[in-house]
């Protein structure tokens, strides 16, 4: 596997010339999130570095038919500290968390929008599922009062799309307005489409981020009967186990997290505070079935491995990876695979942590929230370690940084997600440097 094919060395040499054909450098200039955690990066961040876990027993309906009793809810969200009550009573739950989101994102890169011409300006998001649960629970209104109770926007309000539909909407941005629902891997291939947008020079900057809130009862049910969760319901704070031996399935989970990106020169103009430059995104597809991985995990390597040649940056220069492992027994050994073969001998070198250990799986939202955290890594030299994994898993040459948070430079960090669906998409973070 870790030979160099005839095909990836075509791709190294197209995306060498892209690296060095002038494009500007794109800054995060700004991060908010919602999570189990709570509204806020410092909640998000703390929880993390604290070893936390935000997963307790599942509130959000009845779990009393189902297998798994367990989620990672967001339990004391507000809308209303950030929407207003027509933004509220007009819109799905996860686009309350993408428009959250997105204003502390603003806040925090103290981006005015009045005045700015914001036909410059995109929003690129993404979502799984998106607004399923706004899709159900109004199909469950027509089935028992009819006609007259269907609101007559529903077609407008209940498609994926609406996310970045509402957030353009919301905050007057006119640039490009896209969701990608590419299963787990939405956030990371929206936030590598507002990359290569303000490259091209389209706009000069953009919200990026995902969002999810799958926690609906056929959704459950359906991961339920595929035996993917884990049941773990009597230690929730347990259940979910990246890496372990024991790990029994992912635990769904609910957030969202969006960023102000902006180019170089973008952000110079307004005196904006550069937090991490995004370096580079590559996607790939294994081509082999809609739950499972390639076992080769070939095109996740692929994919890593021309995220790297774009950033510019061999293996040995990554000093941390953001691991997208859920907790799954078929995935998780097939991206250690994938890590294993993209740094050869220097893997015991190379900090691995899974965060979903403490948050779960925000599916569509993951990419962005494993940026967020990639960007804090690096601006507080600090590693969120990998919670949950017993002695006879630390072992196998992989540093998965267990159980407790670690003070580390951090110049280059790899955030690879994969999806369902046979996707893989990788984002590569860089400390910036003018």
């Amino acid at each position: 596997m870790a030979n160099t094919t005839d095909r990836e060395a075509e791709a190294y040499k197209s995306v060498d010339t892209l690296r060095t054909s002038g494009h500007p450098k794109v800054l995060i200039t700004g991060m908010g999130c919602v999570t189990p955690f709570g509204a806020g990066v410092d909640r998000f961040w703390n929880g993390l570095v604290s070893g936390r876990s935000a997963i307790g027993p599942l509130t959000a309906f009845d779990p009393t038919p189902y297998g798994t009793k367990i989620a990672g809810e967001v339990r004391d969200f507000q809308a209303s500290d950030f929407l207003s009550q027509r933004e509220i009573s007009g819109g799905a739950r996860c686009v309350h968390f993408a428009l959250a989101s997105a204003r502390m994102a603003i806040d925090d890169a103290r981006l005015a929008l009045k005045g700015v011409d914001t036909s410059r300006i995109g929003v690129f998001m993404g979502s799984s599922v998106g607004p399923m649960a706004y899709q159900a629970e109004n199909h469950a209104v027509f089935l028992e009062k009819g006609i007259r109770k269907v609101h007559p926007f529903f077609p407008a309000l209940s498609y994926t799309g609406v996310v970045a539909t509402q957030v353009g909407i919301s905050l007057g941005i006119r640039g490009p307005a896209i969701c990608a629902s590419t299963a787990c891997t939405s956030s990371t291939d929206s936030i590598g489409m507002a990359l290569l947008q303000i490259r091209a020079g389209i706009i000069d900057r953009a919200i990026i981020g995902g969002t999810e809130a799958p926690l609906t009862p056929i959704l459950f049910a359906a991961f339920d009967r595929l035996g993917i969760m884990s049941r773990s319901n009597d230690n929730p704070e347990r259940a979910s186990r990246p890496f372990a031996e024991d790990r029994d399935g992912f635990v769904l989970s609910e957030g969202a997290a969006s960023c102000v990106v902006e180019s170089e020169e973008a952000a110079a103009a307004r005196g904006a505070r550069p937090i991490v430059e995004i370096a580079s995104y590559t996607a790939t597809s294994d081509a082999f079935h809609p739950f499972s991985p390639l076992p080769s995990g070939e095109e996740g390597i692929r994919a890593v491995r021309m995220a790297l040649e774009q950033a510019g940056v061999g293996p040995e220069a990554v000093e941390y990876v953001s691991a997208h492992a859920v907790g799954s027994r078929a995935n998780d050994p097939v991206e250690l695979d994938v890590i294993r073969s993209v740094f050869g001998e220097g893997v015991p070198r190379v900090p691995i942590s899974a965060i979903k250990s403490m948050t779960g799986h925000t599916m569509g939202a993951a990419g962005a929230l494993q940026l967020v955290a990639c960007a804090l890594t690096i601006q507080t030299s600090t590693i969120a370690p990998t919670t949950n994994l017993g002695i006879t898993d630390r072992v196998g040459g992989f540093d998965l940084v267990p159980e407790e948070a670690r003070c580390a430079t951090v110049r280059v960090a790899v955030s690879p997600t994969f999806g369902f669906g046979s996707r893989n998409a990788v984002l590569v973070v860089k400390r910036y440097e003018p």
